[in-house]
């Protein structure tokens, strides 16, 4: 609320033109109102209370008729139109009802100071003394900090007057020129400095938007500029995801921000969404061929891209296939035709020759065959060329053999005959057993023996207890007391045809000897009187004791042919642990062909 101020005296400077005088101290130290100018001379102003919002308007003198309130209406009139001037740099929009807001106190504001001057006792002051007319003079300035201003000289036109000083002292209002309605200055109770409502570019606090920055009102009335907003300003702030009108893709959503600054979801793109519109004619990855065959693949962009054209097939975007369709080939004597696909159809294998896809000729490439002894041979088209006459034998189309077939001969011993492929093959002649006695069943017949022992080396089985003899009813028992040495031979010719000479027998050993060092041997020997050759064939010892008859096989030179030999047995002892060495069941197998 704003408390009316007491008249004051109207003393104008001895230099001044006629200006109005400054108001005397109100209450509670607010400012009086100022008396009133000579022609053209303004009223001072009102001060406002302690932080209110209110704004003091022009007092009157005492006693003075509320018919004032028309003229003081004027002046506030001219005070708004300068107010929208000031206003119409912001937004003219903003401004109007701005002053809207104001018009609407305007009454109840006049009609508070009116009953406020009427109830004014001890503080009034005495009315103050109209001026005369001055000449128009600058705008006067504010007062400083201490005493009342003095009156400016009036200004041209309707300059407003200077704004309050500081704390407890009002600046005066500059003298209008003719018709000018200059308002005096104001102080606030709590001197946190003067504010002129003529000079206000907002209310405190107000917000509102210039272009797309944040604008607010500060306590002195002024506008404060934000940071301008990345995307909506709206009532002073910014708000919203997004620049309205701006565009973006979600996946392949196209998304359109509105004028709220919030993205807006248009239907699916049918292909590709780019920058927030629907673009392309195919799905990106997607593959096809073109209509000459060129494989083609949809870009990110939904635009078709032409690659190399295909060695064989295009299927589905993709080269492919082995062969170009309806391409013949072969394959392991199979007719092959290429598919649509590019791929080989196989068909039934070619009883001859498979040829650029068909069968033909009348043998299998690479066949032999004879003909009246001629070699053929089966060219690779399946077409038999002969060779030259072969000199004993024409097999398996080749010329071959070293004898004429049905032919026989003796070899080394074997009697071979010549086969029908000219080659020469041993018979199947039965090999001779050439061993005179050789169970020893008849004793002594076609053996010598040499022995220390006092027992003969060929014995009835009946005198044994641990063994029998392998073919009942003798064997031949060598070694068996200390210190022994047996020897048991029989000459044999082998004929000069033998092919295959073979000496066969069993044994049995049993020893006392219980140590890994060799003390009783037997050797199997062949001896070559006319070379005085002794070659020793296999040897047993006392460490290979076998409780039963073991067969023992083994191989005779060939070289032996066409010779008298001795085949024999002989076995040492020691004179420490017996070694008993049984044989029985010789034989001299050879092959040989016939006188």
């Amino acid at each position: 609320m704003t408390a009316a101020g007491v008249a004051g005296s109207n003393v104008a400077r001895s230099d001044a033109a006629g200006p109005g005088g400054t108001g005397a101290a109100g209450r509670n130290g607010t400012t009086g109102t100022g008396g009133l100018g000579g022609s053209g001379g303004g009223a001072g102003g009102g001060g406002r209370f302690d932080g209110g919002s209110e704004m003091g308007y022009p007092g009157v003198r005492a006693g003075e008729d509320c018919a004032f309130r028309s003229a003081s209406r004027r002046t506030m009139n001219d005070r708004q139109s300068s107010t929208v001037r000031v206003l119409t740099k912001i937004r003219l929009a903003d401004r109007l009802a701005d002053l809207g807001r104001v018009a609407c106190l305007l009454p109840l504001v006049y009609a508070a100071a009116c009953g406020s001057i009427n109830a004014v006792e001890d503080d009034a002051g005495t009315p103050g003394t109209a001026g005369t007319s001055g000449d128009g003079g600058t705008t006067g300035a504010a007062a400083t900090s201490g005493g009342a201003g003095t009156s400016g000289a009036a200004g041209a036109g309707n300059a407003p007057g200077g704004r309050g000083g500081s704390v407890a002292t009002a600046g005066t209002g500059g003298a209008g020129a003719v018709g000018g309605n200059a308002a005096g200055g104001s102080t606030q109770k709590d001197g946190g400095g003067t504010v002129d409502a003529a000079m206000l570019d907002c209310m405190p606090g107000e917000r509102t938007c210039e272009m797309n920055t944040p604008l607010t009102c500060d306590a002195n009335g002024n506008w404060q500029r934000g940071t301008p907003c990345s995307n909506i300003c709206s009532a002073g702030s910014c708000v919203g995801v997004c620049t309205p009108g701006a565009k973006m893709c979600v996946g392949n959503i196209p998304q359109i921000c509105d004028n709220q600054g919030l993205w807006q979801a248009a239907p699916a793109c049918m292909f590709v969404c780019r920058q927030g519109d629907c673009t392309g004619v195919c799905q990106p990855g997607a593959r096809q061929c073109s209509s000459a065959g060129m494989p083609q693949s949809c870009n990110a962009d939904g635009t078709w891209e032409t690659g190399q054209a295909c060695p064989f097939v295009c299927s589905q975007g993709v080269c492919g296939g082995v062969c170009k369709p309806g391409m013949g080939n072969c394959s392991n004597n199979a007719p092959q035709t290429c598919t649509a696909a590019g791929e080989w159809l196989t068909g039934q294998p070619c009883q001859f020759v498979c040829s650029n896809g068909s069968c033909a000729g009348s043998c299998t490439p690479g066949t032999r065959q004879c003909s009246n002894n001629v070699p053929q041979t089966c060219t690779s088209t399946g077409a038999w060329q002969s060779g030259t006459a072969c000199p004993y034998v024409c097999a398996g189309g080749m010329c071959g053999g070293s004898c004429a077939p049905n032919s026989t001969r003796c070899n080394n011993g074997q009697k071979q005959i010549c086969d029908g492929q000219g080659n020469w093959l041993d018979t199947t002649t039965p090999s001779m057993q050439l061993l005179m006695n050789p169970g020893f069943d008849q004793g002594m017949v076609a053996w010598v023996e040499s022995t220390i022992s006092s027992s003969t080396i060929i014995t009835a089985d009946s005198v044994l207890t641990t063994i029998k003899a392998q073919s009942p009813s003798n064997l031949a028992w060598l070694g068996g007391y200390s210190n022994a040495q047996d020897d048991l031979s029989q000459v044999v010719a082998i004929p000069a045809g033998a092919s295959s000479i073979t000496l066969s027998f069993y044994y049995a050993i049993a020893t006392q000897e219980n140590s890994l060092a060799i003390a009783d041997t037997m050797n199997v020997y062949t001896y070559d009187p006319a070379a005085a050759k002794y070659t020793a064939v296999a040897t047993f010892n006392d460490n290979m004791a076998t409780p039963t008859w073991t067969r023992f096989s083994v191989s005779l030179p060939v070289s032996l042919a066409g010779k008298s030999i001795q085949i024999g047995f002989q076995a040492t002892t020691d004179n420490a642990r017996n070694t008993n060495f049984w044989v029985d069941s010789v034989a001299l197998d050879v092959v040989a062909c016939g006188s």
